[in-house]
């Protein structure tokens, strides 16, 4: 009897000590699950409104302002409880250089755009924004691609295999149009 009573002491005091143990671990893990910030830098760094605000000073070229979404970035951070590391990275020149090089090439992505369809160059648009020069292969098959189709409504157009001017700019007009009717 009197080992059955130290072997049920003996398991209690072992569940006991076990639970404790859990206790203390969840309470380790509540505690690094605190300091685990909300949000990362980049993640900071690719809000849509800091996109745009910087997009917009970019365009604007207002420095100032860039500097201003920058400081908001800082204080999002801040009250996300970012590391000091994290912090100094918002405030650093590469942070800037980062967001102002995303935003040349959203600007560039959308003045090809506006260019593609109204089949204007983008020559001069490549020498402003070097930013993009990884994407000018794309864009150049996009040109490409897009007078090729031009070139086979004009045929269509003409009736033949050869493409007049009349028919060349009949297709580019009707090219036009229908790039304004996706707009709308």
């Amino acid at each position: 009897m009197k080992k059955a009573l130290v072997i049920v002491v003996a398991i209690v005091v072992a569940a006991l000590s076990w639970f404790a143990y859990l206790s203390s671990d969840a309470d380790k893990r509540d505690q690094q699950a605190a300091e685990v910030p909300l949000i990362t830098v980049m993640e900071i760094l690719h809000a849509s409104d800091l996109q745009a605000g910087v997009k917009t000073a970019v365009k604007e070229k207002n420095t100032q302002a860039i500097e201003q979404w920058l400081e908001q970035a800082v204080n999002v951070g801040e009250a996300a409880n970012l590391s000091k590391q994290d912090l100094d990275y918002l405030k650093s020149e590469t942070a800037k250089d980062y967001v102002v090089f995303n935003a040349k090439r959203q600007l560039y992505n959308e003045a090809f755009e506006a260019r593609y369809y109204s089949l204007e160059e983008v020559e001069s648009l490549k020498q402003q924004y070097p930013e993009a020069k990884d994407l000018f292969p794309r864009t150049d098959a996009l040109i490409e691609k897009r007078d090729a189709i031009i070139e086979q409504m004009a045929k269509t157009l003409s009736g033949s295999n050869t493409v007049d001017d009349l028919s060349l700019n009949k297709a580019k007009q009707q090219w036009r149009e229908q790039a304004e009717n996706l707009e709308q």
